[in-house]
């Protein structure tokens, strides 16, 4: 027996969908029968809600003008790029290689990805993975998810995902986090190993390719003596005198930096001048050159902030603080949490309903502004989407309150259910029925944080470079959404099944 999916074409480009084996059976298995139907209901509302058409749309427009097969194959790998994004995300496995296989082993997801035919299972490499990652940009996902929120928030349009009420928009949740970036603790002599480390290992990388310049030890000599001396600095905390030892390690740290630094240089020069002599492209040569260029620019920021906190013994401002040498745009966010007062890593704001869908968001690259901006920014987000629901009421902790946001939200005609800063205060509006009940709602919203985060990739996120964090959180949220309809339509069919008996 064999299925057959629903043709649909777009304005540019008509997919004729093909055909594929029924599923193997699975009995009795309650999980496996929620998920299947969870995965079925996703399916039916990308296609239903024209998220799969919208998504289309956009890989003809990341082409731009090429030829009519290329625009073919674009058109009919999108919707596969969509829904490998959204299952990775949804089952929270970021590593492209762990999917690969679950993917490759699994005939309802390969199903669910449009990957499953009748000779086989294909398209499941990790490199294929990695390239649906990266088919649609951060804005084209902020888009459909915009898409989809104005869809759940109409009650005529709501019907498209078949819900019977629309979702009430009209008071919003909100509460930010970070995101933190999967970085070690900024320990500033480790900055000093990381950019000499990944210089010996760009520079053992050209003389596999026969590029040899004078050089007094091999690279491989060279990352052991860099590994001695940070086993060194790493005990001599334990010593009477390790201060003046840190110093005195440091210096030669710093010695082993500035030559590593000069030996780079020098296979940099060799490799741009004779790169037609490796097996390397043109462009693979470039990015190895870009790398070296990337961390020869940081070698005297590194040492400059070590030699002023360790041996300068003075502090470095925050703004000019060097976390990682890898990751630029994270930030050190003051959390004051039990057992972690500093996080690194990039603000994320959320906002959703009071039935837990995410109406907004925000990954903040620069140093996160204040609460209160923040969540005036949301809201002129919210306003600028097509709504039929007006903004009513927020909801926040302590950290959003202040006697400016109140006057703003008093202006707008937006209630005012943000936990005040005073204790006086925060007694008398908790006599409030209505305030007492969303403040109570309102630590829901740290649980739907943490969903997001799981999302993502647990507790931090793996991907590098904001644009690929944000996107994640984009893809994040999407899938988050999706899967909140999938399980509001199920509960909706399991009140039916009680109220019939």
């Amino acid at each position: 027996m064999t299925q057959k999916n629903n043709t649909f074409s777009t304005s540019k480009v008509a997919i004729q969908s093909w055909l594929r084996p029924a599923l193997t059976p699975v009995l009795m298995n309650r999980d496996y029968e929620v998920f299947r139907a969870d995965l079925e209901k996703i399916s039916e509302d990308l296609q239903g809600s024209g998220i799969e058409e919208q998504a289309i749309e956009y890989a003809l427009e990341n082409l731009g003008s090429g030829s009519d097969s290329q625009k073919q194959r674009n058109a009919e790998f999108a919707p596969i790029a969509l829904r490998m994004e959204l299952l990775r995300h949804l089952l929270g496995t970021p590593s492209f290689r762990s999917f690969s296989r679950s993917l490759a082993s699994s005939d309802l997801l390969a199903d669910f990805c449009r990957v499953r035919m009748l000779d086989g299972i294909r398209w499941t490499s990790k490199s294929t993975l990695e390239r649906a990652s990266k088919f649609f940009n951060s804005e084209q996902v902020a888009q459909l998810n915009e898409k989809l929120c104005e869809i759940v928030c109409d009650q005529d349009l709501s019907k498209q995902v078949d819900l019977k009420q629309a979702v009430d928009a009209s008071i919003c949740l909100v509460d930010s986090t970070c995101l933190e970036a999967n970085i070690h603790f900024p320990v500033d002599w480790v900055l000093l190993r990381d950019v000499s480390l990944t210089l010996l290992k760009a520079i053992e990388l050209i003389r596999s390719e026969d590029l040899l310049n004078r050089m007094p030890k091999s690279s491989k000599k060279l990352i052991t003596k860099l590994n001695r001396l940070c086993i060194e600095m790493t005990h001599t905390r334990r010593k009477v005198d390790a201060k003046k030892q840190r110093k005195k390690i440091l210096r030669r740290l710093k010695s082993l930096m500035a030559s590593v630094a000069r030996h780079a240089q020098r296979h940099r020069d060799l490799l741009e001048a004779k790169q037609p002599q490796t097996r390397w492209s043109p462009q693979q040569a470039a990015r190895i050159i870009e790398r070296i260029d990337q961390k020869l620019q940081q070698v005297p920021k590194v040492i400059k902030q070590a030699h002023e906190r360790i041996i300068g013994e003075r502090p470095v401002a925050s703004k000019d603080k060097i976390l990682s040498v890898h990751e630029s745009d994270i930030h050190v966010l003051v959390r004051g949490k039990s057992g972690k007062e500093v996080e690194f890593g990039n603000a994320l704001f959320i906002s959703e309903s009071a039935e837990g869908f995410i109406l907004d968001y925000q990954l903040y690259q620069d140093a996160p502004p204040s609460e209160i901006k923040k969540l005036r920014e949301s809201l002129e987000r919210l306003e600028s989407l097509d709504l039929k629901q007006s903004i009513d009421g927020v909801v926040a902790d302590r950290g959003f309150s202040s006697e400016v946001m109140s006057s703003e939200l008093e202006k707008a005609s937006i209630k005012d259910f943000i936990c005040p800063r005073n204790i006086d205060k925060l007694k008398e509006r908790l006599e409030d029925p209505e305030f007492r009940d969303l403040q109570k709602r309102r630590g829901s919203t740290e649980a739907r944080i943490a969903i997001i985060k799981n999302k993502i990739g647990a507790n931090r996120c793996r991907a590098k470079g904001f644009n690929n964090r944000n996107l994640a959180v984009a893809w994040g949220v999407l899938s988050h959404n999706l899967w909140w309809i999938a399980r509001k339509i199920r509960d909706q069919e399991d009140q039916r099944v009680k109220m019939a008996a």
